[in-house]
């Protein structure tokens, strides 16, 4: 693909769907197994999370391969804060 300048619309809106879906999906994949493990709250703040992330990756990618390396890039930092913050919560130094 070129530098875009010579797409149409529909060609330009496509590869944008397309790019949203690959910045998007490895989010998604997570929200559905923190779903299926019972933690609601927890899949639905990776769900908005995500979503407005991968926007932001979606449109700022050059390529749909650069959207899906962002796409997991925020899957992988969203799985890590899930457990940094678990961890702070069932830390025994914490509780009194």
């Amino acid at each position: 693909m070129a530098d875009g300048l010579l797409l149409t619309r529909k060609e330009r809106l496509r590869v944008f769907w397309l790019k949203l879906a690959a910045a998007v999906a490895p989010s998604l994949v997570l929200v559905v197994v923190a779903l299926a493990l019972g933690d609601g709250a927890v899949g639905w703040s990776i769900a908005v999370f995500g979503l407005l992330i991968g926007f932001f990756v979606a449109t700022s990618a050059r390529k749909v391969r650069g959207a899906l390396v962002g796409g997991i890039a925020i899957a992988v930092v969203l799985l890590l804060f899930q457990l940094v913050v678990a961890w702070f919560i069932t830390h025994p130094i914490g509780r009194s």
